[in-house]
This record gives structure tokens, sequence and C-alpha cells, in this order.
């Protein structure tokens, strides 16, 4: 009785998703198919983490770097606060380099968008809290339209941009992830998901605002002495 109570556990059990199916579905939605899009998002996001992590070193961006002069403006009080730590910026500009290493080789990418998560995510948060004064103070008739503008770009094609193009690879990658989601160390992963249409739709969006934002930022690249006002 045991053992056959056990074998209907294993037969019963949740079985990994390949992918295969939806992912073909998905492809159909939205003409792309799920390889192509991720070699072009991996190598899109892999090249902005890079580029903005050796910024810190390396003055390629109008981005905050070690050797600017101290009080310099910043978009975010709180990215003066960590380079004030002396090693808090520093460590997540690591994290970017070593997340944008990992998606250009396609070794050890799955693990890194996890180590990566809580920095590219607060990217995402301090520009959409920025957006959201900026919303609140054009109802109070304290920014201008323009201004409003230029905080929605931001949003979108810096730190929006990046986390889009992040979420959009760990859910095709989501098999890869589906053990680390067990309530317990010995419970069995939770089945797999379907959803063709919100996959195509991430596919297209990461890449056309991802590579958008990629390309707006090296374009950024003669101008890195005009100051430090980015992320």
């Amino acid at each position: 009785m045991r053992a056959e109570a056990m074998g209907d556990v294993i037969q019963t059990a949740p079985k990994a998703p390949t992918g295969a199916s939806w992912s073909d579905e998905a492809a159909a939605a939205g003409w792309l198919d799920r390889g192509t899009s991720i070699v072009l998002v991996r190598w899109i996001l892999g090249v902005q983490c890079l580029v903005s992590g050796l910024n810190w070193w390396f003055k390629i961006l109008p981005f905050p770097n070690m050797f600017d002069p101290v009080g310099l403006p910043m978009k975010h009080a709180i990215v003066a606060i960590m380079i004030d730590t002396g090693w808090m910026f520093t460590a997540a500009k690591l994290v970017e380099i070593l997340v944008g290493l990992a998606l250009l080789t396609n070794r050890f990418a799955v693990l890194m968008l996890v180590v990566a998560f809580p920095v590219l995510m607060m990217t995402f948060a301090l520009d959409a809290v920025s957006f959201g004064h900026a919303v609140a103070g054009a109802f109070a008739g304290e920014v201008t339209g323009r201004n409003l503008w230029a905080a929605f770009l931001d949003m979108i094609f810096f730190g929006g941009a990046v986390f889009l193009m992040q979420g959009h690879l760990m859910l095709e990658w989501f098999a890869n992830y589906r053990h680390l989601l067990v309530a317990t160390p010995d419970g069995v992963a939770p089945a797999g998901w379907s959803c063709p249409r919100l996959m195509a739709a991430l596919r297209w969006a990461s890449i056309l605002i991802g590579g958008a934002s990629t390309i707006w930022i090296l374009g950024m690249i003669p101008f890195r002495a005009s100051g430090a006002h980015g992320p």
C-alpha cells in the first residue's frame, strides 16, 4: 500500500514544463520565436548592464562616477547616500557588471538575474517614484507638461526598460526557477503556467523598448562629461 501510494504521488506530481507547446503558441501569436527573443533581449540587457556598471570606474556616460567631484547634482537623493557609504553603490555597480557578463556570455545568467533582481528593481522603483512625484506636481500646477513627459520617458527607457527585460527573461526561463518556489525543501515544485499572448507581448516590448533604451544610453557616451544625473 505504501509503495502504491508513493507511486501515485510520483505519477500525479507536476512535471517540469518544457515550454515547447505554449512557447510555440506565443511565437504564433507574436511572430517571434522564443529562441530569437531570448538571444536579442539577453544581448540588449547585457550590454546595458555592462556599460552602466563600468561607468562607475570609467567615465563613459553622464551618470555618477567614483571620480566625480563631491556635490554634483543627483537624480535621486538615495544615490548620493549610497555613494557616501563608500561601498554600497560600488557593490551595486559590480552586480551590474557581473549580470552583464553573464548575459553576454550566456553563463550563469539564470543565477545572476536573481542576484541582480534587487538592484534592477530598485532602479525602476526610483524612476517610478520620481514620475509619481512629477504627476502630483503636474496636477498641482508645479510641473510643466514637458517635464512630466521627460519624467515619463526617464521611467520607461531607463529603469522600466531594464526591469521589463529582466522580467521577460525570467519568465522565459521560468522552468529553471520552479524549484525555488517550493514551500519546503522537500516539497514539489509548482506546476508551470501558460500565457502565450502575454509572452508574445513581452518579447516585442522587451526588444523594442529595451533596444531603444540601450541605444539611448550608448548615444550618451559622447556627452559623458556633461554631468552626473543618471542612475
